[in-house]
This record gives structure tokens, C-alpha cells and sequence, in this order.
């Protein structure tokens, strides 16, 4: 885990011609010219999708819908295109682009639009100063709500394309994967490019001092998966398939624009298009073209406690909290494969086979948590690791893997044809290139025989994001591109590794960089990095909002690291975990999918779940009340098992998501769409954790219905905002009064209790 670190055939029609039109845009696109029809026409497209062509809009219709699937600007450009060159800052995966416009086409002409095969055509051309390209936009019906479309330039030098569409001024935007700062992005200009999602994000003082320091301190957009699909309160939905650098343009009140890079090396800008009736149909049908995410085995609902420190520190922890009615049933081990104390912490040792000096003879150790009814976990990156020219007294660090892969040609190269030398946090690094199939074979071998052969249960499958925007790759495939779609290919390895064993359905591997498909290879999320603090950005509330947006874009399962991970030490303000925060981090995890704890990068400075001293006299810090409390959390969220099972079992089967927006199931309510730090876990169960330290009590608002306050088990009637009492150990509960699962629910409290 690192730190900060930061979208045919022809049967013609002519149209009537009338008078010229040529109106300006505000968004950086220009006039649009075309001949148009003296009365508005209506095109019947296949599947029973209607084009609606008037002097001032071009629409896409399902019958029986009023809202449009899709519409277009007849007054403006809706599209443009650009010959551009980008230069692109890049430092421990925090990327900064500045992008210089060659020529630009930015106003639009329309030659002819035209009927063919049931699909939609429009053909022109773009232009401006010293640019001009023939262009041709195709829309495909796929279904009777459903739109593919395409746009393609003559012109392959344009790098860039523009392309507009119209919104109504109340529609709210939400999704794009996984976000940490906002749920409505309506107003906003958010970029989308997988990366570390940076020290802070806007929080201070931490962001300025990792941007002094690094130029990592990240901002309101930066996300280690981003995804280029959107839902709109007008219950429409859009995803693009392209993977290069985008930006999105929801400032305006009835203009939503995209500007997608190097669209021209993958065959030009295509995406897909729905229109729903409510939000839930659209996750699915997203989900139904992109992937879902699997079931979980049992194992997964219990405790799995994050430790370090070699075999007889995790047995003696483990044995604590077991002791203490902890239902713990994972032990994570990040460091199976060694540890390497650096300047930033307690980092691993990156080559993928058990270090026998912490954990001897690891698969008799393995097994022996087994039989306790523990399943073990390990960690495993994409990177091979070299020594560190710069540590003060030499390295002696070797890594025999790293060897093999550069014998055999399996890392990304740089522009001279040379292994990429990554400089990360720690020490100097190299990616293994998944686009060679070799490597790709080679590193699954690894995983095989090293991780599932020895016994483990499943493992952090670490970054992704890292992929420099200037490599050189195997198959050939531009690092433009392909720099987002790495981490995709990174689930994909792992997935396959546990297929070719015959473990699927029993291991979990869990990400936390990811892309467009990243849902059908992933196992599990989580939200990597956050800090050890309560602010808005980049500590525990950015993780309850992370939970929710991703699930929007078809992560369906996700979770957080209890506590956060990223610990700093400096003299203008410390960030080390305190007790209330694991206490509060722990009670919204416990009503989360999966329940895991981090020790986080500087384990000694950060409040732990247990209280071990080594032989060293080094002691954690923690007390029992702390443990106490833990355990608490850790039964209760082990008592929800049989509800949580009921929707991820849904989303292995819809693509809905186990965490929901209240949006999900309320879109009327107005008031709901404002909400931002409160979550349904299901559909009836309402969670209002409590996000900011010194608290005693929390506030919120309950939809249509009647809902019961587990604690004090008063009953509140819905549409309406409530504030109850929550000290530690009691978030905000409300069980939806006379919901399928309400009894259930009841049960399961009870259940904790005892």
C-alpha cells in the first residue's frame, strides 16, 4: 500500500432546405452550420428508438418515455476536434498534465444525416483555424433504451474530441467511479486518470505540505479508480469505452461535455447511452454490459484483522481478540513477503514468496491458523523491487524475481528500449508489463505456486496506478491509453490465476486502482489510502462517500482500512490515528461489506485494536476499553452476516451496489439528494456514522416510511430530519419499519448484544 501517492449501410434522406444556422457556444465549441427542415421530423431507428430532428434540438427517444435517452444542440457545435500536445508531470504516480492546443476544430458542419439498417448517421466535417476533418457519428440501437454511438475523424493527427450533449438545469450528475469529495458533480470539471489519489486532497495543511515536498498532495478529483459512466436524476445514463485522460465539462446548467485524449488510437470516441425509470435499472443495465462482481465466501463476513510483525506477534493478537468474542476469521498479513523500514515506514519487501525470517516454514504456519478456523491473506503488487543506491550504510536487499523478469524481457520499458526504473517512496522499482503474455503467464505462475499452493486465502492485490504516461509497452499499445486500463489488466491476471487454480469462489483478492471493467475481474475494492484524520478529503468521511460513488459505477463491493493507513509525522501537525477515530472508522466499517483492519504505515504512532509489546519493549498503543469496543464492533458487523449475504449475493446478481446513496431508492425526494454522509446499507437498513471527532450525537434524514432507531428503538416517521444520541459504540441505526428484512434485522442487534 503507498502513500500518497495520488467515454452503415445507407438508405439516404435529404433534408428540406430552409436556412443557414450558425450559433456560438460558450464551452470552447463554436457555430454549427447545416441545412434544416422546415418542420420537425421523426426517424424510426431499430428497436423502436425514435430520432426527433427540430430547428433547435436532435434527440434520441424510446417509445413511451418523454426523456430523451440522448440529445444534441442543433443551434451550437456539438462536437469538435483538436491536434494537441500534452506535457505531463509525473512523480510517485501524482500526475500533472498541461496541454497545448496545435490546431483546433472547434466549429461543426452537417453535411448529411441519414438512415441505414435500423442506425442513425450524421456526416461533415470540423473545422477552424488552419484545421479541418471530414467526421461521420454513428448510433447503433442495442435495445429499446439502449444507444451505442460513435465518433470517428478522417483526420487521424486530431488527438483530442470534443463532444456536447444537452442537460436540464435540475438534473444532478452522480458516479464516475469511485470519487472521495463529492457525490453531485453537477457544476463541476472533473478529470478522470487513475493515479494516486495524493497526500490531503485539499485538506490542511497536509495537502500543501505534500505538494511542497513531492507534488503529492492531490486535489478534489484525484482517484485511484475512476470510471467515465454517469447517472442523472433524469434517470439517464452514459459510459464511454475509451481509456485515455478525459475531462468532463457538468458546469454548465444544460450542457454536459467531454473532451476525450488519444480517442484516435483506439478507433475513435464510443460509448453507450440508456434511459431508465428509476436508478436502480440503470446500475443494472451498466452492469449487465461492463460486469459484476462475485459473491463472497463465507469467511470474508467475519473480522479480518491487519497485522504485521512475524508469526508469534500475529498469533498472540490474534489469540487476544479471539479471546475477547472477537469472530475473527482472516489474519492479513501484508508482510508474509518481508518487511523494509524506510523513511516513510514500515514498507514490504516486493518479491512474491514468504520470508521465512518472520513466518518460518509459512504453509505449516497457514496451516495452522486454519485449523483455528482463521483464513490467512497476503499482499502482492505488479512492481519488482531493486536496491536502494541511496540508504544511507548500502542495501542489501536482493530480489532473484526481479532478475528473471529482466532476463526475460518482462517489464515495461522506457523511450530507450531500457527497463523503466520507477523511483517510489521507498526505493527504486520496476512494473511487470501486462501486455506481454509471457509475463503475464510468468507472474500468475508466481501467484500460484507462491500464494494459493502455500495456502493463502486471498491478498491485497496492491496498486495499478503507477503506470508512467511515457512507457513503452510490448504489445505496442500507446502508455496513453493503456495507463488506465493497467489496472483492469491487473484484476484480470489475478482473477485468472485463482480460475486456473480451481479456487474461485474461495479465494478474494481486493484492489484499490481500477478502471472501466474493473468489475468483472475484481473480487473486492477498497479505498486505499486515506489518512489517519476526520477531514473532509481525504480522511473518514471521504471513505463513506467513496463507498457510495463507486457503487454507483458498478464496484459493487467495497471497504475501507479501519482507521485509515497514512500516518505523518511534522512539526507544523502530527497525523497519527487517535482512539476515537479507529472507534468511529470501526463503526462504520462494521456496517460495510467487509470489516478489515491496517495497522497504517507507522504502526507505533497510530492507536491500535490490541495491545502487544515485542521483545523489544515496543508497545502499541491501545487499551482495553479500545479492544473492548473492537470486539464489539467486530460482532456486530458478524451478526449481519445473514443480511449482508442477501445483497451481496444481489450484486453478484444485479450489479447493485451493498452500500447505496439513499438516491438508489428514494429519486423522488428532493431532500435526499443532498445527502453526502449517510448510506442505506441494503435497503433497510439507514446508516448515519459519525464523521468528525468530538461528537456525541449525529443527524440526518429519514425518506418516506416509518423507521426504529436500534438503540433507543423509538420509531421516527419518515421525510423528515432527525438527530439522535451516538457515543461510541452506538453510529446512527434506523431499521426500516415493515421492509422484508426488518425482523431480521431485529434479530441480528440482538444478536450482538449477547
Amino acid at each position: 500500500m503507498l502513500l500518497f501517492l495520488r467515454l452503415k449501410r445507407r438508405i439516404g434522406f435529404w433534408v428540406v432546405l430552409f436556412s443557414l444556422v450558425a450559433f456560438g457556444n460558450c464551452s470552447g465549441l463554436g457555430k454549427l452550420e447545416w441545412n434544416h427542415p422546415e418542420e420537425n421530423k421523426v426517424y424510426n431507428l431499430s428497436e423502436g428508438i425514435q430520432v426527433r430532428v427540430s430547428h433547435s434540438e436532435l434527440s434520441f427517444h424510446s417509445q413511451g418515455l418523454e426523456t430523451s435517452i440522448m440529445s444534441m444542440s442543433m443551434e451550437e457545435a456539438f462536437l469538435g476536434g483538436k491536434e494537441a500536445e500534452a506535457k505531463v508531470g509525473y512523480s510517485m504516480a501524482a500526475f500533472s498534465f498541461k496541454d497545448t492546443t496545435i490546431r483546433n476544430c472547434n466549429q461543426q458542419h452537417i453535411e448529411k444525416m441519414y438512415v441505414a439498417s435500423g442506425n442513425f448517421f450524421i456526416e461533415g466535417s470540423v473545422f477552424g483555424s488552419n484545421c479541418e476533418s471530414k467526421y461521420k457519428v454513428s448510433f447503433e440501437p442495442k435495445g429499446s433504451r439502449e444507444l451505442d454511438f460513435k465518433v470517428e475523424f478522417d483526420d487521424k493527427s486530431l488527438n483530442r474530441v470534443v463532444f456536447q450533449i444537452l442537460s436540464d438545469p435540475e438534473e444532478r450528475i452522480y458516479g464516475l467511479g469511485e470519487q472521495f469529495s463529492h457525490f453531485d458533480f453537477k457544476g463541476k470539471k472533473p478529470f478522470l486518470f487513475t493515479e494516486e489519489q495524493g497526500i490531503g486532497r485539499g485538506d490542511q495543511p497536509i495537502t500543501t505540505g505534500a505538494n511542497i515536498v513531492a507534488g503529492a498532495g492531490g486535489n478534489e478529483y484525484t482517484t485511484y479508480a475512476p470510471i467515465p459512466h454517469y447517472i442523472t436524476t433524469n434517470h439517464r445514463q452514459v459510459f464511454y469505452e475509451n481509456t485515455g485522460y478525459s475531462q468532463f465539462d457538468f458546469s454548465k446548467s444544460n450542457r454536459i461535455s467531454v473532451e476525450f485524449w488519444e480517442a484516435n488510437l483506439e478507433g475513435g470516441l464510443q460509448g453507450t447511452a440508456w434511459i431508465g425509470t428509476q436508478p436502480r435499472e440503470l446500475i443494472s443495465e451498466y452492469t449487465n454490459k461492463t460486469g459484476r462482481m462475485p459473491e463472497m465466501p463465507d469467511w470474508a463476513f467475519g473480522t479480518i484483522l491487519g497485522l504485521q510483525g512475524g508469526s508469534k506477534k500475529v498469533t498472540e493478537v490474534i489469540d487476544e481478540a479471539r479471546d475477547k468474542g472477537n469472530p475473527i476469521t482472516a489474519l492479513w498479513i501484508q508482510d508474509w513477503c518481508g518487511r523494509r523500514v524506510t523513511n516513510f515506514g514500515d514498507q514490504l519487501a516486493w518479491r512474491w514468496y514468504a520470508d521465512e525470517s518472520l513466518y518460518p516454514d509459512f504453509k505449516k504456519f497457514v496451516n495452522m491458523m486454519n485449523s483455528k478456523n482463521v483464513k490467512v491473506l497476503g499482499y502482492i503488487n505488479p512492481f519488482l523491487a531493486d536496491t536502494d543506491p541511496k540508504k544511507p550504510g548500502g542495501d542489501d536487499f536482493t530480489n532473484p524475481m526481479l532478475e528473471e523478469a529482466k532476463k526475460k524481457g518482462f517489464l515495461v520499458k522506457n523511450e530507450k528500449g531500457e527497463d523503466y526504473l520507477i523511483q517510489t517512496v521507498g526505493f527504486p522499482a520496476y512494473l511487470i508489463d501486462l501486455t506481454n503474455p509471457k509475463a503475464v503467464a510468468w507472474t500468475k505462475s508466481i501467484i500460484k505456486k507462491n500464494m494459493i499452493d502455500v495456502g493463502l486465502s486471498g491478498w491485497m492485490a496492491d496498486f495499478g496506478e503507477w503506470l508512467p504516461y511515457d512507457a513503452v509497452m510490448h504489445s505496442g499499445v500507446s502508455a496513453k491509453n493503456y495507463h488506465n486500463q493497467y489496472p483492469v489488466d491487473w484484476a484480470k491476471l489475478n482473477r485468472e490465476a485463482i480460475k486456473e487454480a480451481g479456487k474461485e469462489g474461495e479465494i478474494v483478492f481486493f484492489t484499490r486502482a481500477g478502471f472501466s471493467y474493473s468489475n468483472k475481474y475484481s473480487t473486492l475494492f477498497w479505498l486505499g489510502d486515506q489518512m489517519v484524520s476526520f477531514q473532509t478529503h481525504d480522511g473518514l468521511p471521504s471513505a463513506v462517500l467513496g463507498m457510495m460513488t463507486s457503487g454507483v459505477s458498478g464496484i459493487s463491493l467495497n471497504h475501507s482500512d479501519i482507521g485509515g493507513y497514512t500516518t505523518i509525522s511534522n512539526p507544523i501537525k502530527n497525523y497519527h490515528r487517535s482512539k476515537e477515530l479507529l472507534l468511529r472508522w470501526s463503526e462504520m466499517s462494521a456496517l460495510s461489506p467487509v470489516f478489515r483492519t491496517h495497522e497504517g504505515n507507522r504502526p507505533l504512532k497510530n492507536w491500535q485494536v490490541y495491545n502487544y509489546e515485542n521483545e523489544l519493549g515496543e508497545k502499541s498503543q491501545s487499551d482495553e476499553e479500545t479492544v473492548e469496543k473492537f470486539a464489539n464492533m467486530g460482532k456486530l458487523h458478524y451478526a449481519l452476516k445473514d443480511y449482508l449475504k442477501i445483497y451481496v449475493r444481489e450484486a453478484s446478481r444485479t450489479g447493485i451496489p451493498v452500500v447505496r446513496h439513499p438516491y438508489l431508492h428514494y429519486p423522488n425526494d428532493l431532500q435526499v439528494r443532498n445527502l453526502k454522509y449517510q448510506y442505506l446499507l441494503g435497503e433497510d437498513l439507514m446508516v448515519m456514522p459519525v464523521i468528525s471527532d468530538g461528537e456525541s450525537q449525529v443527524s440526518g434524514y429519514l425518506p418516506q416510511g416509518e423507521w426504529k432507531h436500534v438503540w433507543s428503538k423509538r420509531v421516527y416517521r419518515g421525510e423528515s430530519r432527525v438527530r439522535v444520541d451516538a457515543p461510541l459504540g452506538e453510529p446512527g441505526l434506523f431499521i426500516r419499519m415493515g421492509s422484508r428484512n426488518q425482523k431480521l434485522l431485529e434479530k441480528s442487534f440482538g444478536m450482538a448484544k449477547e
